[in-house]
């Protein structure tokens, strides 16, 4: 499969049943190490790329090596090949894909380039136009590896898991925890230094169905906000998208014969929307109301010089309040039909 964002040509070794196998025990084995190892469950999940439902696609790139590899089948030989393995985010399927590297890559410039330095050795291949720089924004940091063993060779896909995966897993581990204690650090290029995530899963089909690209737009900034750690940014982003979402629900009411949107008036405040929340259809009751307004609450103590625990944890209480009332209240506005006549 040809990469537009490249002019490496990846090839799709999925449909290979060995391939296919070595995908699956890969991810077997990161969520055993999350979960069993790590212990890790509910919000502690978001620090993993791959864990529960996530979906990834895995780069192998077999690259020149100056040294002798004991994996060789060549003894003669006083070189050898090395892989760079990484993973990218996906919203698809599972997938791997090969590009092989090697005549590209033999040369002196890239062979003095320690094969224990991957990210270096991908800063080349940058650098000669082999890999677009495009392509590598979105490579997952702490999935870079490099491996002497060959992944064709099914005798030594064990080899492969089990270091690739622990190296992945702790180096996230660790890149989590010390952005948590850290103000706004990132990794240098040659990749983004993507550590701390959201969840998206969760929230995809959310954006579905509500189908709007206001609303989406907004939510995908403060998603952005989030992953770069501008927690004071983020929480005042998510405060307006809650509001955003109760207007919507709103609306939806006026939609199915519920004449509550001329209550709302101009320019409303939470206290407006409140009071129409309380009324039929919707009869918030008082301990919802209290959830409500402890998340706005939470969104104006954010302060922007705040950082670390306290500004993540506070929008994260943000995004489950939007997926709470998006499940309580908007779901139910899309179903509700008034059949009565007047106000």
């Amino acid at each position: 499969m040809e990469n537009k964002e490249n002019k490496t040509i990846f090839v799709d070794k999925t449909d290979d049943p060995l391939v296919n196998k070595f995908l699956e025990a890969l991810h077997q084995a990161y969520n055993e190490r999350v979960t069993n190892y790590y212990e890790a469950k509910g919000k502690e999940l978001s620090r993993f790329i791959w864990s529960e439902k996530k979906k990834v696609f895995i780069y192998i790139l077999d690259v020149f090596s100056d040294h002798t590899s004991i994996f060789s089948d060549d003894t003669s030989s006083s070189s050898s090949k090395s892989s760079i393995l990484f993973a990218v985010p996906s919203k698809e399927d599972n997938k791997i894909f090969y590009a092989n590297l090697v005549n590209e890559t033999n040369n002196f410039t890239f062979g003095n380039i320690s094969d224990s330095e991957p990210k270096a050795r991908i800063s080349w291949l940058i650098s000669q136009k082999i890999l677009k720089k495009e392509f590598t924004v979105n490579i997952y940091n702490p999935s870079i590896f490099y491996t002497f063993a060959d992944f064709k060779k099914e005798y030594l896909l064990e080899d492969i898991k089990n270091s690739w995966i622990k190296n992945w897993v702790d180096t996230e581990y660790r890149s989590s925890l010390n952005d948590l204690k850290k103000s706004n650090y990132m990794e240098p290029f040659p990749t983004l230094g993507k550590k701390l995530f959201v969840d998206r899963y969760h929230f995809d089909e959310m954006l579905k169905t509500l189908d709007d690209n206001q609303f989406n737009d907004e939510f995908n900034q403060c998603l952005f906000a989030y992953e770069h750690e501008k927690w004071f940014l983020c929480a005042a982003g998510l405060g307006s998208c809650l509001e955003h979402l109760m207007e919507k629900v709103i609306i939806n009411y006026n939609k199915n014969g519920y004449p509550l949107l001329k209550r709302l008036g101009k320019d409303p405040t939470l206290r407006d929307y409140l009071n129409i929340f309380r009324k039929e259809p919707i009869n918030l009751e008082p301990r919802q109301e209290t959830y409500i307004k402890m998340l706005f609450m939470a969104r104006n103590s954010v302060d922007h010089h705040n950082t670390g625990y306290t500004s993540k944890n506070i929008c994260d209480s943000l995004l489950d309040g939007i997926r709470n009332i998006f499940n309580d209240y908007y779901s139910q506005s899309i179903l509700s039909k008034n059949n009565s006549k007047g106000d």
